[in-house]
């Protein structure tokens, strides 16, 4: 839609599945275009609709006036500011006219062909909105059904997958299943499955974060955000990566520049952990790369 910073998601309502994420770029574009009155499927009948603004004429001011020559200066200047503030009102308008029609034209665009039937000779966005969900719209019960099935479904790591999709995917199911009010994601449950789900990914990791949630459960504390752990996770996983991807070509390389290289740099990561103020998943504050609960090339030998 134009009428937004051009959704890049190319999403095709065709099965209820697609409803929830199809419909809330439907109703964000209208709301922030100021035009959702005008086209929720909620209301029974478009009892809101939307209105061009009626130009003013100098009868308005004067009922006998049959032009502007007509009008005093005091009764002009009454005329402009109408004239004035209808013109700020056609702008309004077409505005939202615009929207609305960008609007219909995403719906017939992004519906399947085999639900065109259904709105095909429906003249309003109102009247497309409600019969679509009224056909595709899943109902409670068989929403929560879903986002459990797709919850369940990432409690293991599909290793044909992304790490980054599957990291995605289970902050976006996880909002899902939270906003639906599912036990399953209730309290501490959810972290002690992500910390099932990642072991295999990495064991360090999820045994340093489990002995957090267990510490933190048995203070009776809070339980810390899923969302921002598995950010957390997404820079540890980043970080093994390219500590992984280190060719011996490089180690070696560095080992040429002698102890005074490597003190400075020991002394800039000293330095830069006494800055930082957020604390890591193992009690401790400093960078996740300086932990080395969780990276292994940082441990001590024996």
């Amino acid at each position: 839609m134009t009428t937004t910073s051009e959704s890049k998601v190319n999403l095709i309502l065709n099965q209820p599945s697609n409803w929830t994420q199809w419909f809330f770029i439907i109703k964000d574009t209208a709301t922030t275009n100021e035009v959702w009155q005008y086209i929720d499927p909620s209301t029974k009948d478009e009892r809101l609709k939307l209105a061009q603004p009626s130009r003013p004429t100098p009868r308005d001011i004067l009922p006998t006036a049959t032009s502007i020559a007509k009008l005093d200066p005091s009764q002009l200047t009454a005329y402009n500011q109408l004239y004035a503030e209808y013109k700020d009102d056609l702008r309004i308008y077409e505005k939202q006219k615009r929207a609305i029609n960008d609007i219909s034209n995403y719906i017939v665009r992004t519906t399947s062909v085999a639900y065109l039937l259904l709105i095909d000779d429906l003249n309003t966005v109102h009247e497309r909105l409600k019969a679509l969900k009224t056909a595709l719209a899943p109902t409670t019960s068989g929403r929560k059904r879903d986002v459990l099935n797709q919850y369940t479904a990432l409690k293991v790591y599909n290793k044909k997958q992304s790490i980054n999709k599957w990291l995605n995917n289970w902050r976006n199911v996880y909002k899902l299943a939270e906003q639906l009010k599912l036990p399953d994601v209730q309290g501490f449950r959810p972290h002690y499955d992500f910390v099932q789900a990642i072991k295999s990914i990495s064991s360090s990791f999820a045994g340093v974060l489990e002995v957090d949630l267990i510490r933190k459960e048995q203070k009776n504390k809070a339980a810390p955000s899923i969302i921002d752990l598995i950010e957390e996770f997404k820079e540890h996983y980043r970080m093994q990566q390219a500590a992984s991807s280190a060719t011996p070509a490089n180690n070696s390389a560095f080992a040429t520049l002698g102890n005074s290289n490597s003190n400075s740099d020991s002394n800039s990561n000293s330095n830069s952990d006494s800055k930082w103020n957020k604390e890591c998943i193992c009690g401790f504050k400093h960078r996740f790369s300086s932990c080395y609960y969780i990276v292994e090339q940082k441990r001590p030998q024996g």
